[in-house]
């Protein structure tokens, strides 16, 4: 008899929290499109998901509220926190000034299937136990910032870690193209020059395909054979193919990392930490 009590407690109180969730999701999202009409924006779409309760801060719930136009048919996605009537978009811990946020967020994302053979590796052995895919632009300043912390963070982890590439060069970035063939024509020949192409200055950035090319065949060891692989058609397929890989992810801006499966978007070098301390 105590047994079945304690299991029926211990339902109603699912139940209730259940409740609460639901009404935490039905009372935002009834909320915000209210404003959106009254705004004449009717055409955004709220819709909000209850990820967890917190235990700490108390009466608080992690969200995930997604706004869809159903006009242009793109949605966005942003993870907040709420008691359902109040939306708070960071909690920091005072102590540590930490983002309590980031380490939701990183734990509640699913992992991803990475196709391997798709992307380049650049860093560690095939085999390795933990796997880095880096989705990334040479040219964009925040992939240029992530490599250089990500390089940082795991020359000092050490951890048994292969990282791998896949090429996403944005149609803001001119050079990314280029700069992506010269990456995988490098590797072809023992080089690495993910670190130079990472941190060209403007003055590179500005010269033309062939005078980039012919600077990094310079250091090559072999000039002709690497700007033959750099005019292949076989890199400017791989490149394009990793382009569409990448795209067929759902991956829209760089850099996007994933950290054994578990995505990170965008430039967040305490994700990145708390994804490398979980490596064993």
């Amino acid at each position: 008899m105590k047994r079945i009590t304690a299991v029926l407690t211990v339902l109603l109180l699912a139940l209730s929290l259940n409740a609460f969730a639901a009404d935490v999701k039905t009372g935002l999202e009834t909320s915000m499109k209210n404003f959106f009409k009254s705004q004449n924006l009717t055409n955004l779409v709220p819709t909000v998901t209850v990820v967890k309760k917190l235990n700490e801060p108390t009466g608080l719930y992690f969200i995930k509220i997604s706004i869809t136009d159903t006009k242009t048919k793109r949605s966005q996605e942003q993870y907040m926190f709420s008691d359902g009537k109040y939306i708070i978009p960071e909690i920091v811990n005072a102590s540590n000034n930490v983002s309590i946020k980031d380490a939701l967020v990183y734990s509640s994302t699913p992992k991803t299937n990475i196709d391997l053979s798709k992307a380049t590796l650049f860093d560690g052995k095939k085999g390795a136990k933990n796997t880095i895919v880096v989705v990334s632009d040479f040219q964009c300043p925040y992939c240029r910032k992530a490599h250089a912390v990500l390089r940082g963070m795991l020359a000092q982890a050490k951890p048994d870690a292969a990282v791998y590439m896949i090429a996403l060069p944005l149609a803001i970035h001119p050079k990314a193209p280029i700069y992506s063939k010269i990456f995988e024509a490098g590797l072809s020949l023992g080089k690495d020059f993910s670190d130079a192409l990472y941190s060209t200055d403007q003055a590179t950035d500005s010269k033309t395909d062939a005078q980039i090319v012919e600077i990094f065949a310079a250091k090559s060891g072999n000039p002709a054979k690497f700007k033959s692989l750099v005019n292949s058609k076989e890199i400017a397929a791989k490149v394009d193919a990793q382009a569409k890989y990448a795209s067929s992810l759902g991956i829209t801006g760089t850099p996007h990392i994933f950290f054994n499966g578990k995505g990170v978007g965008g430039f967040n070098p305490d994700m990145y930490e708390m994804a490398i301390r979980d490596m064993k």
